[in-house]
């Protein structure tokens, strides 16, 4: 790449790299002509191409012979980001304002779509029939509405793939339940609906789409009723260095008929368990605060140790 210097009436080379995002590197003295500093943006007007990958363009008024590894067109604009002059000046090119665009896979295309279109799954059945049993049965129902709800499925098919997982435990899972498998237990027949380009199932679009959200945003989210009439909302994510220390993360909302609404952040540790509690109904936190003594007692007959309990009114 060549750089016109009308003041010395000389041409300086500036070389260009092939990468990703090209780089595009002049000598020192560009620097001085083009007065910029390091972080300044500047445009490049490809004014026409010549062979050999080269273009004549305008960047802060003055004209270049360019050497850029990527086809642009007379018309189009550069935009750069000027990033040092030592040992040499660079340039980085972000993108063209007008060029190619990001081509997707058709995979690509129908993971996008899903995301957008999906539609959301349906309500959870209650976890208990009754509120009495939440003290012996919660935990288990809880542990098996989240293992068999198709967001680990791929997961728990290579551990079937590898003995180490029966085949009646993934059945219980939806997936399951469309396989064929599950269609020689009496399960739906033919006919079923394929989904764009047969990449799966219509009917577990919903679950792709939780999937993909989990990967995304590493948190596993559960919503529906612990028992008829009691919602709840459920998010459990791995610890945040930067606030505590590791472990696990889980975050309870209820709205409960004493208490009302109750946001509970539970942290577990090697340590043990902290429980801080955020109430939307005045002296609903001081009630928790009173009877924390039968809290801590109930959790130790679990095996947790309570480390902190906090609650505050919201």
């Amino acid at each position: 790449m060549f750089i016109n210097d009308e003041s010395q009436k000389q041409v300086l080379p500036i070389l260009a790299k092939a990468a990703v995002t090209p780089v595009v590197e002049a000598q020192h003295r560009a620097s001085q002509q083009l007065q910029l500093n390091p972080g300044q943006q500047v445009k490049a007007e490809i004014i026409s191409n010549l062979p050999n990958s080269l273009y004549i363009a305008r960047v802060a008024g003055e004209l270049y012979h360019l050497e850029i590894p990527m086809n642009v067109a007379p018309g189009e604009t550069l935009e750069m980001t000027f990033l040092t002059a030592d040992p040499r000046v660079t340039f980085q090119v972000l993108r063209p304002e007008v060029g190619e665009s990001v081509k997707l896979s058709s995979m690509g295309k129908w993971l996008a779509d899903v995301v957008k279109n999906a539609q959301p799954l349906p309500p959870q059945e209650p976890l208990l029939e009754f509120p009495e049993q939440a003290s012996a049965h919660l935990a288990d129902r809880l542990k098996s509405a989240l293992t068999q709800s198709g967001l680990f499925y791929e997961s728990h098919l290579a551990q079937w793939a590898g003995g180490a997982l029966q085949l009646k435990e993934l059945l219980k899972e939806p997936q399951g339940k469309l396989s064929r498998a599950a269609e020689g237990e009496g399960g739906e027949g033919d006919g079923k609906e394929s989904a764009a380009a047969d990449f799966a199932d219509s009917r577990t679009l919903p679950l792709i789409k939780e999937q993909l959200q989990l990967l995304n945003s590493g948190v596993l989210a559960w919503r529906g009723e612990a028992w008829p009439g009691q919602d709840m909302e459920l998010a459990i994510r791995e610890g945040d260095e930067e606030r505590w220390e590791q472990g696990i993360e889980a975050t309870l909302s209820l709205d409960l008929p004493r208490l009302g609404g109750v946001k509970a952040t539970l942290r577990f540790s090697v340590e043990g368990l902290s429980v801080d509690c955020v109430c939307n109904r005045p002296g609903s936190s001081e009630l928790m605060r009173n009877e924390g003594v039968e809290l801590r007692a109930a959790l130790e007959s679990c095996g947790l140790h309570l480390t902190r309990l906090a609650a505050k009114d919201e």
